[in-house]
């Protein structure tokens, strides 16, 4: 016993540590491509930009705020082609740039500030099918399935700034994905998209310089070795203008589920039940976006 009391020394305080560190984001929801195709031949091309708009126009930098705060923001770009009447293909790709700060650094227990910035961006492609539901022909079904390839990238650093303690990640990552959609055609000036999608996000290639220890408290060392499911609904709002059918105006709210992985429930080596530990990678959970779709070869 006295020969593991070290190890499970450090397996206690890797997990009191855990219990009470700051969220590490390993997704950001992408802008619905609702694509609104209802014959051979219809084409459309969207461009958007997306934040958080709780944090949007928060002053992240100013030290006297004694909250947690943060930011993210991007652009997606996205076309969609309906091959006959009733298949189709997609292509999107984001790219975001976030930042939080946190009150306090849980790394190293020390009363300073713990800055966290991301860089991520990814590109996805598609094919399924669209089909009229009824004979209104103003509710159409979307199924597509893809796959997506990017890469994320952090630093993790404290303020005042301390060298030893700057920390740094990235990693590949490959997302496959069903995304069913449902799109209303209420009149040619207003459309709705209710899109639940389901994905499998993964991380390959991982390089950083957080210890294993510190990859334990913050959930990074689950994200080498699983697959994570992910809930990603979206609603699109799409209003056009009179006599310019070929441009529509875009309000898309954008959601996503924690890639949460469950534990099993059998002790670990030094007796430590493994369902008590914390993970805290995560996924943001909300992205508002608003843009332009244009259907080229429309009046």
């Amino acid at each position: 016993m006295k020969k593991n009391s070290p190890h499970l020394a450090l397996v206690l305080s890797v997990l009191l540590l855990a219990a009470c560190s700051n969220p590490r984001y390993i997704n950001s929801p992408s802008v619905h491509n609702a694509a609104f195709l209802r014959q051979q031949g219809d084409f459309k091309i969207s461009a958007a930009g997306a934040g958080n708009p709780a944090k949007i126009f928060s002053s992240i930098d100013n030290d006297d705020n004694d909250e947690s705060l943060g930011h993210s923001a991007g652009f997606d770009g996205q076309v969609a082609v309906a091959v006959t009447n009733h298949f189709m293909l997609t292509a999107s790709g984001n790219y975001r740039d976030e930042k939080d700060r946190f009150k306090d650094d849980d790394l190293s227990n020390i009363d300073r500030k713990t800055d966290v910035r991301y860089n991520r961006h990814m590109f996805d492609f598609g094919a399924g099918f669209f089909t009229p539901m009824g004979r209104s022909e103003k509710v159409y079904f979307n199924g597509v399935v893809g796959v997506g390839f990017g890469k994320m990238s952090s630093t993790d650093m404290v303020s005042p700034a301390d060298a030893a303690r700057l920390r740094r990640y990235e990693a590949n990552t490959l997302k496959y994905f069903f995304h069913p959609s449902f799109n209303f055609f209420f009149n040619e000036y207003m459309r709705m998209s209710v899109a639940p999608r389901f994905s499998l996000l993964r991380l390959n290639n991982v390089k950083t310089n957080y210890t294993e220890s510190e990859e334990i408290i913050l959930g990074y060392r689950d994200a080498r070795k699983h697959t994570f499911g992910v809930f990603e609904p979206s609603l699109l709002l799409q209003t056009g203008f009179k006599n310019n059918d070929w441009l529509k105006l875009d309000f898309g709210f954008n959601f996503s589920t924690d890639p949460f992985t469950t534990s099993k429930s059998d002790n670990n080596e030094y007796g430590v039940p493994a369902e008590t530990r914390t993970y805290n990678v995560q996924s943001r959970n909300f992205l508002l976006s608003v843009g332009l779709s244009v259907y080229p070869g429309r009046r």
